[in-house]
C-alpha cells in the first residue's frame, strides 16, 4: 500500500469534518511487500485523547490470552461451560439466550467474543485468564504495558454499560486511545511476517495470523461494509454516545497494508431530520474503509458519498395495528409476489411452535451442528466454530430468527427429520389454514427447502407478498397478547383465535424469538435507539453487512411501538421486498439496510404520529 498517507489524511479529516460529533482518528501504513523493515508513518486527529474502550478493549484480551497459549498456561481446546450466573446483565452476543450448559472450547469463546461481541464469552475467558496467572485484569494490563500500549487501563471484566446514562464518566472504565489500537493493530500485521514482532507481542506468528482471522469473522463489519478489494480484520465498540471501529486493511491475498482506529463521541441521540445519530457513524465508518480501498488502489481522491445505487424498491405495505384493526398507512405494489428472501424462518418457526403445543418435547429435542453444517453455511456467528455443539430445538430456532444462521438452521432441518417431523408438509399446512382466515394469506406458497449447498439460513423457499407478510405480523401480534383483542383471560392458549387463525402460546413463542434479533437490520435498522437502549420491536435477523447473498433481492418484516406505550397502544407492523440484481456490488447489504432502515424509521413516525411523513416510493 504505497498510496500517498497525506492525501489520505485530508479526505479523512473532510469527512469527519461533515459529522455532527467529535472524530478522534488514527491511521497506519505498513508495507510488509516491498519494505518489511520500514518504520510506520501515520496520520490522526486527536488520536492521544484518552476515550472509553468498551469492545474494541478485546483485541488486546485475545492477544493477551493468546499470550498464555503461546507458553503453555492455556489451551485453545480447554472446555469453558456457560452457566446461568454469567447471563446477569448480559446484553451483547448470542448466548444468552440458550440454554444454560453449553460447553465451548476456548478457541470457541474467542471465536465469539470476537464475532458477535458475546459479554458471557467474555467473562469466561477472564476467569480462565484468572486461573492460569490469578488475577486477569492485572494480567491484560501488564501485557498491554509490555507491547507498548501507553495510555491504554482495563478496569473491568464485564462492564455495565446498559446500566449507564448517556453523560456518564469514563473514571471507572476501561480506556484507550485511537493510537495506542492503531499502534497495536500495525504490530498485529508486522507480526504475522516478522518472528521478532511476534515475539515482542510473546505470541509466534501463526497465532497472530490465527488472531488476525477471528478479527475476520466478525458479524457487523462497517470498516469493510463498503469495500470491494480490501477487506478488513476488524472489531467494534458501543457505548451510549460513543462508536468506535478499529481494524487491519487486508490485501487480497490477505497481507496487512494499514492499522485504521476511528473513534466517534458525543453522538447525538437524533440527528435533526430524525434519523438515530448512530447512523451516521456506521456510514461514516464505512466512508472510512472505503477511503482507505481508495487510497490502497491509488484511486482518484474524492469524497465517499452514502452507498449508492439505492436497490430497486418493489413493494412495501405498512399499517397501524390497534384493538384488532389494522389500518394501511403506506402501500406500493402490496400483493406482488416475491420470494421469500429472508422471511422463510418467520414460516418455519411459527410451524414448530404451533406443534410444540401437541409435542411437548418438541422444543427440548436436541440439534447437533456439526462440521459439515457450517461447512455448507453461508452465513451466521457459528460457521468457524470448531466441534460438534448441541442445542435444544427452541435455542436452534432462536438462533435462526436472531442470526440467520444457516449452520443452526442446517443442524435442525437434520434434527427434525430424524423424528419424521415433515417440517415442510407442515408448513404448507399451516399456510394453507391461514388462508382461511381472515385475512387470509393469498399469496403466500410453500415451494420447498433451502438448498443446503447455499444455506442462509431461511429454511424455507416460496414466494408471498407485503400484504401477506403484514396479515401475519398482525395476527401474531394480537394472539401473542401485543395488543388487547385477544390478551384477555379467557382466551384459550391451547386454541386458535377465529379472528387470527394463530394459537396465542405458538405466537408469544414466535414474538419471544423476534424480539431477541442480535445487531437488528433491515426494517429495523433505522429504528430509534443508542447503545444497549432501543425502542420496542419484533423483526427477523436481517442480511450480514458482508453478504453477497442479496441477488434474488431481501424481504424484511417488523412490529414496533413508541416506547412507554402499553399493551393496548396502537402497533406498526410493516413489511418489504427489497429487489437485488446479477450486479449486485459488495456494498449492497450496507446499502439494504440503509434503504430499509429509512422504511423502518417511517412506519415508527407513522406508529407514534410524531414527524410522520408521506411515504413515497423510490424510483
Amino acid at each position: 500500500m504505497s498510496g500517498d498517507l497525506n492525501q489520505l489524511g485530508t479526505q479523512i479529516r473532510q469527512l469527519t469534518e461533515q459529522q455532527p460529533f467529535a472524530v478522534h482518528w488514527q491511521i497506519r501504513s505498513l508495507d510488509l511487500k516491498s519494505s518489511p523493515q520500514k518504520q510506520p508513518i501515520s496520520v490522526g486527529e486527536g488520536e492521544h485523547t484518552q476515550l472509553a474502550s468498551f469492545s474494541t478493549r478485546k483485541v488486546s484480551l485475545l492477544m493477551s490470552c493468546l499470550a498464555l497459549v503461546h507458553r503453555g498456561d492455556l489451551a485453545l481446546n480447554q472446555r469453558l461451560v456457560i452457566t446461568e450466573s454469567l447471563k446477569d446483565g448480559v446484553r451483547a452476543g448470542i448466548m444468552k439466550d440458550l440454554a444454560p450448559g453449553v460447553e465451548l472450547s476456548l478457541e470457541d469463546h474467542l471465536r465469539q467474543m470476537m464475532i458477535t461481541s458475546d459479554n458471557i464469552c467474555t467473562q469466561l475467558i477472564f476467569e480462565a485468564i484468572a486461573q492460569a496467572t490469578g488475577n486477569a485484569l492485572q494480567w491484560v494490563n501488564d501485557y498491554c504495558s509490555w507491547v507498548g500500549l501507553k495510555a491504554t487501563i482495563h478496569r473491568e471484566v464485564f462492564p455495565r454499560s446498559g446500566d449507564l446514562d448517556w453523560h456518564h464518566g469514563i473514571e471507572h472504565m476501561t480506556v484507550t486511545t485511537p493510537a495506542d489500537q492503531a499502534t497495536l493493530l500495525e504490530l498485529l500485521g508486522r507480526a504475522t511476517w516478522d518472528a521478532g514482532v511476534a515475539d515482542s507481542l510473546c505470541l509466534s506468528r501463526e497465532l497472530c495470523r490465527f488472531a488476525i482471522i477471528l478479527m475476520r469473522t466478525i458479524y457487523t463489519p462497517l470498516l469493510g461494509a463498503s469495500t470491494s478489494t480490501v477487506s478488513f480484520a476488524e472489531k467494534n465498540g458501543r457505548g451510549l454516545r460513543s462508536l468506535s471501529q478499529i481494524g487491519l486493511a487486508l490485501d487480497p491475498d490477505g497481507t496487512p497494508g494499514a492499522a485504521v482506529a476511528v473513534f466517534a463521541e458525543q453522538i447525538p441521540t437524533q440527528l435533526p431530520c430524525g434519523r438515530p445519530g448512530r447512523l451516521a457513524a456506521y456510514e461514516l465508518f464505512s466512508s472510512i474503509g472505503q477511503s482507505v480501498e481508495h487510497w490502497y488502489l491509488q484511486a482518484p481522491p474524492r469524497i465517499p458519498e452514502r452507498a449508492q445505487p439505492a436497490p430497486e424498491l418493489t413493494t412495501f405495505v405498512t399499517a397501524s395495528l390497534a384493538q384488532g384493526t389494522t389500518t394501511p398507512q403506506h402501500t406500493h405494489a402490496p400483493t406482488t409476489s416475491h420470494p421469500m428472501a429472508g422471511v422463510g424462518k418467520l414460516f418455519a418457526a411459527l410451524t414448530i411452535a404451533e406443534s410444540a403445543v401437541e409435542d411437548s418435547q418438541l422444543l427440548k429435542a436436541p440439534v447437533t451442528i456439526t462440521g459439515e453444517h457450517r461447512r455448507q453455511a453461508e452465513v451466521g456467528p457459528l460457521r468457524t466454530h470448531t466441534g460438534d455443539l448441541t442445542l435444544c430445538v427452541g435455542d436452534a430456532v432462536g438462533l435462526i430468527i436472531g442470526t440467520c444462521d444457516a449452520a443452526a438452521a442446517l443442524g435442525l432441518r437434520a434434527s427434525l427429520e430424524q423424528r419424521n417431523f415433515d417440517l415442510l408438509a407442515k408448513a404448507r399446512s399451516l399456510v394453507e389454514r391461514l388462508s382461511h382466515s381472515a385475512p387470509a394469506l393469498n399469496q403466500t406458497l410453500i415451494a420447498g427447502y433451502e438448498d443446503p449447498q447455499n444455506a442462509t439460513g431461511d429454511l424455507l423457499e416460496g414466494v408471498t407478498s407485503p400484504q401477506d407478510l403484514v396479515r401475519l405480523l398482525a395476527a401474531l401480534a394480537e394472539a401473542g397478547g401485543l395488543t388487547g383483542s385477544v390478551a384477555s383471560a379467557s382466551s384459550s392458549r391451547a386454541q386458535a383465535s377465529p379472528v387470527t387463525g394463530i394459537r396465542r402460546a405458538p405466537a408469544h413463542r414466535v414474538l419471544g424469538w423476534m424480539a431477541q434479533v442480535f445487531e437488528p437490520a433491515g426494517l429495523a435498522y433505522g429504528l430509534p435507539g443508542y447503545g444497549p437502549k432501543r425502542v420496542s420491536q419484533w423483526s427477523v435477523s436481517g442480511l450480514e453487512l458482508r453478504s453477497d447473498t442479496a441477488g434474488q433481492g431481501w424481504a424484511s418484516v417488523l412490529i414496533t411501538r413508541p416506547d412507554g406505550t402499553d399493551s393496548d397502544a396502537e402497533l406498526a407492523v410493516a413489511a418489504a421486498f427489497l429487489a437485488g440484481g446479477a450486479e449486485a456490488e459488495p456494498a449492497r447489504g450496507l446499502v439494504f439496510s440503509q434503504a430499509f432502515g429509512d422504511l423502518g424509521l417511517d412506519a415508527y413516525r407513522a406508529c407514534g404520529k410524531i414527524g410522520a411523513t408521506e411515504y413515497r416510493p423510490r424510483p
